[in-house]
């Protein structure tokens, strides 16, 4: 699958472990993809203030705030897909993505390769 030189994304989660892993498989489907961390919210809203990313991977939960509030706050700075993780998903959860539209899906964590590969497909459709 080929997806385009300047895609970017952004990851938003308190677990450099998450960063490490959703990095490689991003390099194994497109090696030119740059991925762009954040552990702290706030770092990555003034990132995405200043910078245009096509997809952005946002974890559900983070000591003071909660991932449904950062979703309710990216639409200030962008319109690009994002994509919900979560290392265990609720019913509550399920039922409550489907009031952001932004949210493209809600996936546990880690993302497989399949499911990055998938995402990526549907982008691009």
């Amino acid at each position: 699958m080929t997806v385009a030189n300047e895609f970017r994304i952004v990851s938003i989660d308190d677990d450099k472990i998450q960063h490490i892993l959703l990095k490689k498989r991003v390099a194994l489907i497109n090696p030119s993809a740059q991925v762009s961390s954040f552990e702290e919210p706030e770092s990555a809203m003034d990132f995405l203030g200043k910078n245009k990313v096509e997809l952005i991977f946002l974890d559900l939960n983070f000591p003071g705030i909660s991932g449904w509030d950062l979703l309710r706050k990216l639409k200030e700075f962008t319109d690009a897909p994002v994509v919900v993780l979560s290392g265990n998903i609720s019913r509550e959860e399920q039922e409550k993505i489907v009031e952001f539209p932004q949210a493209i899906r809600l996936l546990e964590k880690p993302i497989s390769n399949e499911q990055l590969s998938d995402i990526f497909n549907f982008l691009n459709s």
